[in-house]
């Protein structure tokens, strides 16, 4: 639900366990970024690059296509979007043309509001009015080469996974 997250310590140290053990992909959501108006933490980034060996997304705090050359030139392989995207849906198509669609992973938040799958931006708090799969439908039209999809009544609760929106989508 985005609120009263918890410290799972050092990000690097972290990184480099997934990666021994076996995760294929790692991917680091600065959600905070965007509510704080800053950039991602791009030392951090740099440094957990170097510590694995497996591919690696970045997002939090992107809002053009200058903050994704800067976060691949310091090591990410791929970037995540979602609050800019809503703001402005062109950045889709500008990132992907200039470093094509595989670089692009949309994250998407949604929340199920009386049996409507909402879309949310600034990590959890702001709602929009858009549904959740008219909205992931235009993004995959745009150039995204991957929807990341966080379910906010079901993601990190423990109480199972959005498997009907899952399907749908």
């Amino acid at each position: 639900n985005f609120v009263d997250l918890k410290d799972a310590g050092d990000p690097v140290e972290l990184a480099k366990k997934y990666a021994e053990t076996g995760a294929d992909e790692l991917v680091f959501l600065d959600i905070s970024a965007t509510e704080e108006r800053r950039a991602t933490l791009i030392d951090l980034v740099r440094k957990v690059a170097a510590a694995i060996n497996i591919p690696f997304t970045v997002g939090g705090g992107i809002s053009s296509v200058a903050d994704v050359d800067v976060l691949l030139r310091n090591g990410a392989d791929k970037i995540s979007i979602n609050s800019s995207t809503v703001k402005n849906p062109d950045l889709i198509n500008e990132i992907a043309a200039k470093y094509g669609s595989q670089c692009v992973v949309v994250a998407i938040d949604a929340k199920q509001i009386d049996g409507d799958w909402i879309v949310h931006l600034v990590g959890g708090k702001v709602s929009t009015e858009l549904n959740l799969f008219d909205w992931a439908k235009e993004v995959e039209q745009r150039g995204a080469g991957e929807i990341l999809f966080t379910s906010m009544n079901n993601d990190g609760t423990k109480n199972g996974f959005a498997n009907e929106a899952l399907a749908k989508l």
